[in-house]
């Protein structure tokens, strides 16, 4: 008897959502514009944050080229007064700093793609969410005033733009989260 109950009481819910989604599509589309410029908000959240780190890697590569052009200097020195255990030093401490700045190089051109990808997936939130709201505009519109049909269609219209839009939205943030992850594991 308790499966019976919980199978009636499963689909009392079912119809009960279906219904809520019936007679507030309107809700549903509020909340989907509040979810997106949340989303927006992370994903501009995420962008300074890459910029942060592009600022940080390129004042890092000044000050290690700068180190290896002195390193340049002394090595020419070195060499040209036959100090050999000195060069070998001096060497020894430019072959690290140029892998340092080659690979710094290398996290410079990530950043790069990461920030652009991210401002990109930016851009288009921000026409679907503009999307959004003149839908809610039209749908508010034909809330005071068109036919029951016609608010029936801008309805069911915009609840699919709104659920694609908002899947969209939710893969770049999880999609970005991944690679700003893999990034600082690099």
């Amino acid at each position: 008897m308790t499966v019976i109950s919980r199978v009636a009481r499963l689909f009392r819910a079912d119809m009960h959502g279906l219904l809520d989604n019936i007679e507030e599509p309107e809700l549903l589309l509020k909340q989907a514009v509040r979810e997106m410029e949340a989303e927006q908000v992370l994903l501009k959240q995420q962008a300074d944050g890459l910029q942060q780190q592009k600022t940080t890697v390129q004042a890092t590569l000044q000050r290690t080229q700068k180190e290896l052009s002195q390193l340049e200097e002394g090595l020419g020195l070195c060499l040209a007064e036959g100090n050999d255990d000195l060069a070998r030093a001096l060497l020894r401490k430019q072959l690290y700093l140029q892998r340092c700045h080659d690979e710094y190089q290398g996290r410079l051109v990530s950043l790069d793609h990461q920030l652009a990808e991210t401002l990109e997936r930016i851009e288009q939130q921000a026409s679907a969410l503009e999307r959004i709201r003149q839908q809610a505009a039209v749908f508010d519109a034909g809330e005071s005033g068109a036919d029951s049909a016609v608010k029936a269609d801008l309805g069911a219209i915009t609840e699919a733009d709104v659920e694609v839009a908002l899947l969209k939205a939710k893969a770049q943030v999880k999609e970005q989260a991944k690679q700003q992850m893999k990034g600082h594991a690099s």
